[in-house]
């Protein structure tokens, strides 16, 4: 196997798909709920350079809920070396905050990941993680006091604002659990940058964001101190079409092997899978 292709299975095996759930976030700002309505975009993701997966996001709000799902597969180059396929669906209370209440995942590939997860007020009430998580001497243990106050990695991409949001978007550090780790996404205010995509065209606010790890992880493992050192984190956010919610429309991160990036191609109603274009035509 080249470097190439090892680089690309690494970061396939090492959850592109997950963290493209786990990095779909922010935190809700306190302001009224959005009209009811739906939002939908596609992103496309690559790694050093190379598209490795395609992914699609609808975010539903309606009577005071909301219904995200998310569904990210490989393609191209990295199809051939690891077919994975997830999905995501998280629901829960949209009010002057987001209150969750259910995240599901769901990955097939070389390894199934399987998450399913209740919560209430903040607090996890119940918890399902397949796989379990290895015992390791320097693993940080998970405790009651990590599954309160917290969200999962899909709801947080749901973000209520007011107007087409601001500087504020990014002030703020986000408290997420995603079965089986527990961990802070510290964001910061870098800049607004003009964009023009499908669906879209204005401005984008872009966040920096540092990881830092609470419980979970693994203490000792590089990967985790690079990770916790790691300043190549962006998360671009654009409101969506009713100007009641921001979105991502670009996030970064440097790997250990190289750079993993998840943008945007279109927004709107148009920016539907081609499976469900096809069901609707027919």
């Amino acid at each position: 196997m080249s470097q190439l292709e090892s680089s690309l299975s690494t970061a396939i095996r090492g959850s592109a798909v997950a963290a493209v759930a786990a990095l779909l976030s922010t935190t809700p700002l306190a302001v009224a709920a959005p009209r009811a309505g739906e939002t939908q975009a596609l992103y496309d993701v690559s790694f050093m350079g190379f598209g490795i997966a395609k992914g699609s996001l609808a975010v539903r709000v309606e009577r005071g809920s909301y219904a995200a799902k998310l569904h990210i597969s490989t393609s191209g180059l990295a199809r051939i070396i690891s077919s994975e396929e997830s999905y995501a669906t998280a629901k829960g209370r949209l009010g002057r905050s987001l209150t969750p209440a259910s995240y599901e995942l769901m990955s097939r590939g070389d390894k199934v990941t399987e998450v399913d997860m209740g919560l209430a007020g903040g607090r996890i009430r119940s918890l399902k993680a397949i796989p379990e998580l290895a015992e390791r001497d320097d693993r940080i243990p998970v405790k009651a006091e990590h599954k309160r106050g917290v969200m999962d990695p899909l709801s947080a991409a749901l973000v209520p604002v007011s107007g087409k949001g601001g500087k504020e978007v990014c002030d703020r550090t986000l408290p997420i659990f995603d079965g089986w780790t527990r961990y802070d996404i510290r964001l910061s205010y870098k800049d607004t940058k003009k964009i023009e995509v499908p669906g879209y065209s204005g401005d984008a606010v872009v966040c920096g964001a540092r990881w830092v790890p609470v419980a979970g992880h693994r203490a000792g493992n590089k990967s985790t101190a690079f990770m916790e050192s790691n300043r190549d984190l962006e998360a671009w956010f654009v409101p969506a079409a009713d100007e009641g919610l921001m979105l991502p429309y670009k996030i970064s991160v440097k790997t250990m092997k190289g750079m993993l990036v998840v943008q945007a191609r279109q927004f709107g109603d148009g920016a539907k899978p081609a499976v469900e274009q096809a069901t609707a035509a027919n």
